[in-house]
């Protein structure tokens, strides 16, 4: 049994609540909201009833004020269960943190009080064609000045949730501005606005259930208040939970994997066999090279979040590129193992494992890409400066 380290009775309440929920509620629905690719309303809803969407709105807000670690620890245990539903409550979590660190008072109670008292939704919506988190993110979406508020217009992709928000948190470069700095500008957009425009593309082979449709924004009116910041004022905040929330994720994935094989393993007898295949050698050592895999993904999550917040900018990046590195690493060779473990049956659609290596293969690939996280890590272990994200 893994060692956890300490959570307080307040905050291990919600961890326990997380973990009923996703066993008795949100697993079972995973392999239907993956095979029809379409966003998990019904989660949401439970979610939203167990007060688990305000899990990082403050409590003078009326949230649960969850630190890092209850952070990661209660998206482990949503995600476990399914993960297209635990990688969107990190996108909708992360803008509840960029909110404590953007939005004026006003808009805190505003729209905080909406997650606790209406279960509102927020949406990250960032990423566009032709530019990558891997390189530069250069953007080309732009918001104008119209009389007192503003018209956005552009085309966003990988907009996760573009289908369940209630809101749309997104950047966009100010006509006339010099740069980012005087010019990157972050709104918050109800997500039936007139002249928003959903498109149907995200047809995957993992984390299916994300909605993560492109969006395109025809000159959509954006009211004075619905600005959150001044402009430029993201760059240099703390944007530390997206990476946070992505290891926890696949520890999620990771975790399931691992529960899966023992348990086939445990149950599993094959014609001519005396016992379970849990009493194979092969299998034996198969299992014990998972659970140290996981062991250790684990804890670099675990020192993730027990250290956030404490930590130096380069001490960060440090440990947050090697958290989600081994997490997602962890997460896609879990699931291999598992394919293996089964042989040809763990293609099936009739087994979860398969699914799981296809949402574990996102991960690789999400910002930071893995390859993006070893650079990142050998650049901060040779004393050179390095940045998990970057603009033009």
């Amino acid at each position: 049994m893994p060692l956890a380290p300490p959570i307080s009775p307040e905050h291990q309440k919600w961890v326990d609540l997380a973990d009923r929920l996703s066993r008795e509620k949100v697993a079972p629905r995973a392999e239907t909201v993956d095979r029809e690719g379409r966003f998990p309303h019904e989660n949401y809803r439970d979610l939203a009833g167990a007060g688990l969407l305000a899990l990082m709105v403050p409590k003078s807000h009326g949230g649960i004020g969850a630190d890092s670690l209850t952070y990661v620890t209660v998206l482990s245990k949503i995600a476990r269960g399914c993960a297209s539903t635990g990688l969107t409550f990190n996108m909708h979590s992360a803008i509840v943190d960029f909110m404590q660190q953007l939005a004026s008072p006003a808009q805190q109670a505003r729209y905080f009080g909406e997650v606790v008292e209406k279960g509102a939704i927020f949406s990250s919506i960032t990423s566009e064609p032709g530019s990558s988190f891997r390189d530069k993110l250069a953007l080309r979406t732009s918001i104008r000045r119209d009389g007192a508020g503003y018209r956005l217009a552009g085309k966003k992709h990988f907009c996760s949730l573009s289908t369940g928000a209630t809101y749309y948190f997104t950047w966009s470069l100010l006509e006339g501005a010099r740069g980012l700095s005087d010019g990157l500008l972050n709104v918050m957009v109800p997500s039936g606005r007139e002249g928003i425009e959903i498109l149907d593309d995200w047809d995957t082979l993992g984390m299916r259930g994300t909605a993560s449709n492109s969006i395109h924004f025809h000159d959509v009116r954006v009211e004075p208040e619905e600005v959150i910041g001044a402009p430029g004022s993201i760059l240099g905040k703390d944007m530390s939970i997206w990476s946070l929330g992505y290891t926890a994720v696949y520890i999620g994935i990771a975790e399931a994997a691992y529960e899966f094989c023992v348990d086939y393993a445990k149950r599993t007898k094959f014609h001519g066999m005396d016992k379970t295949l849990a009493h194979v050698d092969r299998v034996q050592r198969q299992i014990g090279e998972m659970s140290m895999l996981l062991e250790n993904a684990r804890r670099a999550a675990e020192k993730l979040g027990m250290l956030r917040g404490n930590l130096g900018r380069q001490e960060l990046t440090f440990i947050l590129n090697q958290a989600k590195y081994l997490a997602t690493e962890a997460a896609k060779e879990l699931a291999e193992q598992g394919i293996r473990l089964c042989g040809g049956r763990g293609l099936s659609r009739s087994l979860p494992i398969e699914r799981h290596l296809r949402d574990a293969m996102a991960g690789v690939v999400m910002p930071p890409a893995n390859d993006r996280c070893l650079e990142t890590v050998g650049k901060i272990a040779l004393g050179l400066e390095a940045k998990t994200l970057e603009f033009q």
